[in-house]
Order: C-alpha cells, then structure tokens, then sequence
C-alpha cells in the first residue's frame, strides 16, 4: 500500500514539474519574441532615416501586440537632422503556472 502512494506522490511531483518547465519556457520564447521586435523596431527607424511616420506606425504596432514602445531622439546634426534616437521596449515577463508577472524593458540605440 505505502508503494502506491509513493509512486502517485512521484507521478504528481513529476507533473507539477513538467508544468513548471514548460512555462518557464513560454516565458523564455516571449522574451525572445520581445527582443527580436526590438531589433527590427531598431532596423526599420535606422532604414527609414529617422522617419517620423515609421516610428509612429512602429509605436503603434508594438501597442497591437501587447508591448510598450518609447522612442527618445537623443542626437541632432549641424544641419538638425536626428542621428540617433534611443529606443525602449517594455514588456510583461509572465510565468502563469506559478502566478509570476514582472514588466521587463530592453534597450537600444538606432544610429
């Protein structure tokens, strides 16, 4: 009797581990979603010269897929042209299994 109850004792701990792991993983690949966006948000502000409508429609389409982006013009020419602006992504790092949320950012530089 006491063989039964251990092994649905180690059956239980193993499931609620496998669960575990697996949202520790989701979690990992939404942050890497998170910094891939990043990344292009950054390549397409670089691409378009500082474009004022491309960062608008970049802001806005961080906003449709649940991030917070913040773009802040940092450096300006002789000639008041931006070269440089730092962007900001913010988003939620959630482990849902274990009830675990944290707002996280990554940072940038588009030169």
């Amino acid at each position: 009797m006491g063989q039964v109850l251990k092994t649905y004792l180690g059956l239980f701990f193993l499931l609620i581990m496998g669960l575990v792991g697996i949202g520790v993983v989701s979690a990992g690949i939404e942050v890497t979603a998170a910094r891939n966006y990043h990344a292009d948000v950054i390549s397409e502000i670089e691409c378009s010269n500082f474009n004022a409508e491309v960062i608008s429609a970049c802001k806005s389409q961080a906003q449709e897929r649940g991030y917070q982006l913040e773009i802040a013009e940092l450096v300006y020419d002789a000639e008041g042209n931006q070269r440089m602006a730092e962007v900001i992504l913010s988003f939620d790092y959630t482990i849902s299994i274990l009830n675990l949320a944290s707002a996280h950012e990554v940072r940038g530089f588009a030169r």
